[in-house]
């Protein structure tokens, strides 16, 4: 019912900045009355997969949710997991703007966005304040800034700080538009 109306107003605004706005009214929604805006139910239908127990087929992708700021709102959709990430070790604030395109025609973006987020330590902090109460997969990666050579650390950090919080890790090797990652 809100869809049309919220698609209108955010196809005015620059895709990156309709992006945060997004998640900032998400932010402010959950745990409030107001959480029924999003709120849906969504069929129990377990899907099992490498020892996981999913409670609906339906998962959100890494990406929207960089920092794991909107876990719970996005559980209050009905997601079945939310994979939250790529995050690295430090801040990296990304490519330069612009970087994320709509696609309108194929109803789709392009991300170009070059792992911008605030950091792991950041990420785990959310994780734990998180009450979503199914499968949160964690994509990592490595900064922009480390060298090749050294990635591994970066992927290593990462995997032992989301380890204990995460009920897959995603390890992302690559973002092709970024150089040197």
């Amino acid at each position: 019912m809100y869809y049309p109306i919220m698609r209108k107003v955010l196809f005015q605004l620059d895709p990156e900045c309709a992006h945060a706005l997004t998640l900032q009214q998400l932010r402010r929604i959950t745990d409030t009355p107001l959480v029924f805006l999003v709120s849906q139910s969504m069929p129990t239908k377990p899907v099992s997969c490498m020892g996981l127990s999913f409670k609906n087929p339906l998962g959100l992708a890494a990406f929207l949710d960089k920092n794991g700021e909107c876990i719970d709102a996005f559980g209050s959709m009905g997601f079945g997991h939310v994979e939250i990430g790529t995050v690295t070790p430090r801040l990296q604030p990304g490519n330069d703007k612009p970087r994320l395109f709509r696609v309108v025609d194929a109803e789709g973006l392009i991300n170009r966005m070059g792992f911008n987020n605030h950091g792991v330590d950041n990420l785990v902090e959310n994780v734990k304040q998180s009450h979503f109460c199914s499968i949160i997969g964690i994509n990592i990666g490595k900064n922009k800034d480390t060298p090749v050579e050294q990635g591994k650390d970066d992927y290593l950090t990462c995997m032992e700080k989301v380890y204990p919080y995460a009920g897959y890790i995603a390890i992302n090797i690559s973002s092709p538009n970024t150089p040197d990652l």
